[in-house]
């Protein structure tokens, strides 16, 4: 699935890629996020290789544009929490079940 995906920012905490990638997935970007920690057993190569956040190349310039500030979401849509995955309807801006704002 890296075919057709470049890397829009690389972080040294997997946690902080979910986020993002539940930002951008609102967004309707299709993302990927790449770990290469052996499954979870050496999370200190996160700190060295890099967690990766890949996009489809055709959504680039929109997650660019997300991650400097430039595009905003809409409340007036239903949307998944970054933080605990969990629906939440139009017109909320905070996950009812962790609390975790918005993008």
């Amino acid at each position: 699935m890296r075919d057709g995906m470049t890397v829009l920012q690389t972080f040294t905490s997997e946690i902080d890629a979910k986020v993002l990638e539940g930002q951008l997935e609102t967004l309707g970007i299709q993302v990927l996020v790449e770990v290469d920690n052996c499954g979870g057993m050496r999370p200190h190569l996160d700190l060295t290789t890099g967690v990766k956040v890949l996009v489809a190349d055709k959504d680039l310039e929109t997650a660019r544009e997300f991650v400097d500030g430039q595009v905003e979401t809409s409340v007036s849509d239903p949307w998944n929490c970054p933080g605990c995955g969990e629906h939440i309807e139009a017109g909320f801006d905070a996950c009812w079940n962790c609390g975790v704002t918005r993008g």
